[in-house]
């Protein structure tokens, strides 16, 4: 029988959780959405697998700082806990698989240290993925395995096979092999890239706010993955967003799913909540990874020749600064725009960037500065 199913993707409503309460707001109201899907979706083929938002359990709770310590040990969720428990019931039900999302804690990985979790259920209702988001933009103050990467390295050693699976994790599953990303860390081509060579046939890219949707950098991001992996992408975004307090909210949109040739096979432009469905044929993406010529494209990769980009890179002394939540918790929104002066800074005294006529470096706030060397010193004495 040839593998092949419906996937779906719950574009659902968001309430910015302030207490761990809130995140059941979004939970019970999923549980209905995924009622709905499986049961008209179906009528195609059966629903296997069904993907939600970033954010669409209990929004996004930031705070650097002190309010960063409060949040990990007040308001946020473990994973797994009694809330993947409950999906997990969902999951038996209708025999699927499930990829979400939550801001998070994993204090087995670092006490008081918030993190934004992809994860998988799978029909057995055990959680069989995590993957900690690799990068940000400047909204989000939470912890990515570089700003504690000496605890990586003390847990992993320097086994380069080791880490890639820490960081780059795939699901190897009955309907496929499936990666996550988050938002922000789908901007970056290495982050696909490294799903793919651990073995991904769909990944999971979700989410990305306005201007970034409106403009199509996400679609073109997402097709990009697609095509240079060849793999299927599953991109449900975020439909409303319920801000603490009540009665204001944003709406998003624009859930999509790709196949491996780039194509949309199922989208939904407009905002609120909905869901995009498509049939994966998992077989026909094999059959074509091993008998295509061209478009296959990571058989070709001359890794030696990309290596020495990074290599030149880490011999500069690494882009951004590792380690930068090692000793503290990560910077709060105000610091993440200190910390781009410095960063820009860089590029322009590299030549990475050219500046225009009359720039001047930016001065960068003294105690950003100082976390910036610390942190450069513990990268250091790690490599010593």
């Amino acid at each position: 029988m040839t593998l092949q199913y419906t996937a779906v993707g719950i574009q659902n409503e968001s309430h910015m959780a302030v207490t761990i309460d809130d995140y059941w707001k979004d939970i019970e109201a999923i549980a209905g959405s995924i009622e709905y899907a499986v049961w008209n979706c179906s009528l195609d083929l059966p629903v296997r697998l069904v993907a939600i938002s970033e954010g669409g359990i209990g929004g996004w709770c930031l705070g650097g700082g002190d309010e960063h310590v409060r949040i990990a040990r007040e308001v946020v969720p473990s994973i797994p806990g009694k809330e993947t428990a409950f999906l997990g019931e969902i999951c038996k039900k209708h025999n699927i698989y499930l990829i979400a999302q939550m801001i998070a804690k994993d204090p087995e990985l670092m006490e008081d240290r918030v993190f934004n979790i992809a994860f998988i259920i799978d029909p057995n209702g055990e959680v069989i993925h995590k993957h900690y988001k690799t990068a940000f933009y400047q909204r989000e103050p939470n912890v990515a395995p570089s700003d504690i990467w000496n605890l990586y390295l003390e847990r992993y050693g320097d086994d380069p096979e080791k880490l890639f699976e820490a960081i780059y994790p795939v699901a190897r599953t009955e309907i496929g092999n499936i990666g996550t990303l988050i938002c922000a860390e789908g901007s970056y081509p290495e982050a696909a890239r490294g799903l793919a060579l651990n073995g991904a046939e769909i990944i999971w890219r979700t989410q990305y706010p306005e201007p970034w949707m409106g403009n199509g950098v996400a679609e073109i991001q997402n097709k990009s993955h697609a095509i240079f992996n060849t793999c299927y992408l599953l991109a449900p975004n975020i439909g409303e967003i319920w801000f603490p307090g009540g009665g204001a909210k944003m709406s998003c949109g624009k859930s999509q799913i790709i196949d491996y040739r780039g194509n949309v096979i199922s989208e939904y432009l407009g905002g609120g909540q909905t869901l995009v469905s498509a049939v994966l044929n998992i077989d026909g993406l094999r059959d074509f990874r091993v008998r295509a010529q061209w478009q296959n494209l990571a058989k070709d990769l001359r890794v030696e020749e990309y290596k020495v980009i990074y290599d030149a890179m880490m011999a500069r002394g690494g882009i951004y600064p590792a380690n930068l939540a090692m000793e503290a918790p990560p910077l709060d929104e105000t610091q993440q725009l200190e910390l781009v002066k410095h960063q820009i800074n860089k590029m322009a005294d590299w030549g990475v960037y050219t500046p225009p006529p009359g720039w001047k470096p930016y001065t960068v706030d003294p105690e950003v500065r100082s976390r910036i060397d610390q942190a450069d010193k513990l990268t250091k004495g790690a490599k010593q």
